[in-house]
């Protein structure tokens, strides 16, 4: 059963090369999209799983987020007040920052349609890093490198 959710398969693409002009940059590459089925069975295995009905706010500005939240199915609105909202679909994850540093989340995450969550909450990674140390070092070295793309498009261009 648990194998039924991120069925990546294949080989992870190259990295996009980066843009030249002032266009925007190309979207991250989805976390863990190296992991096989029997790595992902794993790491769900550590997960709480929550179905959410369309209108349902995941995370309010604020709020402190309880967990790293993995879509496996549905869409996510997240809103960043004052900034354009983003629409996180199957793969996607949210909660990002604050599952890092345990602040207030900036941005309020609501379930655009019902969705169900896989959510891995600080505790679990510590339980996933005793038992699945490689797992878990490839999901922190993901997240560092999402949170360093993120800080690269904010630095002016040469």
């Amino acid at each position: 059963m648990a194998d039924d959710f991120f069925q990546y398969g294949g080989a992870v693409p190259a990295p996009s090369p980066a843009p030249t002009d002032s266009a925007v940059a190309p979207p991250a590459p989805r976390l863990l999209a190296e992991l096989g089925d029997a790595d992902w069975a794993h790491l769900i295995g550590f997960m709480a799983r929550r179905r959410y009905p369309a209108g349902a706010v995941i995370l309010a500005v604020g709020q402190l987020a309880p967990a790293l939240v993995f879509v496996a199915n549905g869409h996510l609105r997240v809103t960043v007040p004052g900034q354009p909202s983003e629409r996180r679909g199957e793969g996607d994850v949210a909660g990002m920052l604050g599952f890092l540093d345990a602040a207030p989340a900036a941005a309020e995450v609501v379930a655009e349609t019902e969705v169900d969550l896989l959510m891995l909450t600080p505790q679990a990674l510590q339980q996933l890093g005793a038992w699945q140390p490689r797992i878990a070092l490839a999901l922190l070295r993901d997240l560092a490198a999402h949170v360093a793309l993120r800080l690269r498009r904010l630095q002016p261009a040469d």
